[in-house]
């Protein structure tokens, strides 16, 4: 790539980048509405809803590696816009769903659209910033620009689709399938910023790449750094999943309509804009305990909703608190996915950050899934109230407990590191 070029690249993904994320980093028109859908209209247990989300986790978890020889021979920009393709599919198969089956099939193809992007995406970035001492800065400035557009744009997006849910339950989904049309299109004026020369024995081009997947692996494994932000990131990861529906599952149960329910999640996502617009703040305040006190915020208004829940029935003014709660752990979301993608690519260069980001997903999957399950076998047995006390409880104690195994391994300054845990910076010290 020419020198002109480069800059061209640089400058186009950098700008494209926001606007892109602002109607990209998740499906609009589509959360809270997604539970309603399913239980609503199509008569699926909310169990069976909340099962669907570790289905599609544990898809999510023998994908990872094919997600990866994807982007890698793809490149970042065709597997991005691969996985918006993906995406559209996905809609249309999850208005078409009768039953379990049916939702775990367009699970996988969610699932498979999700690897992909989720590697595609955070490192196309990475490798459109030029290398300067300001570039995890920078990442974070530009990613947090274009989520915190997203929160905005779901909330009005949650708000209009509670109204036409109340007119037609297949509205909301029809209109994310055309956000997704538009996703698709504008991802294609993408540049790659990665030329390589593909071997043309595509045989042995992914032979190759499954060689650098597992020494990558191998990388991951010995860096006490990356193996304690996984961890972390796949525990706070999976409980904001089951917040997602359990959320939703607790407003039914203390009898609030459909419509004021889309209304409520879409006035409470506002809260993650503001945490994805203060993660700069935020980070700078609470440093190398950023992680946990985003995943003690989540959990400890889990058990507060909870508790709060068993009687919000008999009680109204008892919703306020519940609301309450929820801005707060929706406030952690918005921090959280803000946050985390720039810790991961801190010490990364081209050669490594398509494997970390897969290795961070698998595991994030493996945890989800298990955490899924655990959370739809509870619903199962007992209220939503009673289930989020003891979700809440549970990884209130794992997140205390992970403080202290992150306490020497994250956050630290770059020259406290080993060159091993540094082998692929840009900017090396000696």
């Amino acid at each position: 790539m020419t020198k002109d070029a480069d800059l061209q690249m640089r400058k186009r993904n950098m700008k494209l980048f926001p606007a892109y994320k602002r109607i990209s980093n998740d499906y609009l028109f589509y959360y809270t509405i997604d539970f309603l859908f399913l239980t609503q209209i199509k008569n699926i247990s909310p169990a069976d809803v909340v099962l669907s989300s570790s289905i599609k986790s544990l898809f999510g978890i023998f994908l990872q590696i094919p997600a990866n020889i994807i982007v890698e021979f793809l490149g970042r920009r065709n597997s991005i816009i691969l996985g918006n393709i993906l995406n559209c599919i996905y809609m249309v198969m999850f208005m078409m769903c009768g039953n379990l089956f049916d939702l775990a099939l367009a699970k996988f193809v969610s699932s498979l659209a999700r690897s992909i992007k989720d590697i595609a995406e955070p490192t196309l970035l990475n490798a459109s910033i030029p290398p300067s001492r300001y570039k995890s800065n920078i990442f974070a400035k530009i990613d947090a620009k274009g989520k915190t557009g997203y929160y905005i744009i779901g909330a009005l997006s949650r708000m209009i689709a509670g109204f036409l849910f109340k007119i037609n339950g297949y509205l909301p989904i029809i209109c994310s399938l055309a956000v997704l049309v538009i996703v698709s299109i504008i991802s294609t004026f993408y540049i790659e910023p990665i030329k390589t020369n593909k071997n043309e024995n595509r045989k042995l081009y992914i032979k190759q790449q499954v060689k650098d997947i597992g020494e990558g692996f191998k990388f991951i494994i010995t860096s006490e750094r990356l193996k304690a932000l996984i961890l972390i990131a796949a525990l706070i990861g999976s409980l904001l999943d089951i917040l997602l529906n359990y959320q939703t599952s607790l407003w039914q149960e203390v009898k609030v309509p459909a419509h004021l329910i889309a209304f409520i999640a879409a006035v409470i996502s506002l809260a993650s804009a503001y945490a994805s617009k203060k993660q700069q703040d935020f980070h700078n305040k609470f440093r190398n305990k950023t992680i946990t006190i985003i995943g003690l915020m989540a959990s400890i208004t889990t058990i507060i909703a909870g508790i709060v829940g068993l009687k919000a029935e008999q009680y109204s003014f008892l919703l306020v608190i519940i609301g309450l709660s929820f801005i707060i752990a929706r406030f952690a979301h918005g921090m959280f996915y803000t946050v985390i993608d720039r810790y991961f690519r801190n010490f990364t260069n081209k050669d490594i950050d398509t494997k970390i980001f897969a290795v961070k997903n698998l595991f994030v999957n493996i945890v989800s899934a298990i955490a899924g399950i655990m959370a739809s076998f509870l619903l199962d047995k007992m209220s939503t109230a009673y289930c989020m006390i003891i979700v809440g409880t549970i990884f209130t104690i794992i997140y205390i407990l992970m403080e202290k195994y992150m306490k020497t391994r994250v956050g630290l300054k770059p020259e406290q590191y080993s060159k091993q845990e540094r082998k692929y910076d840009e900017l090396k010290i000696g």
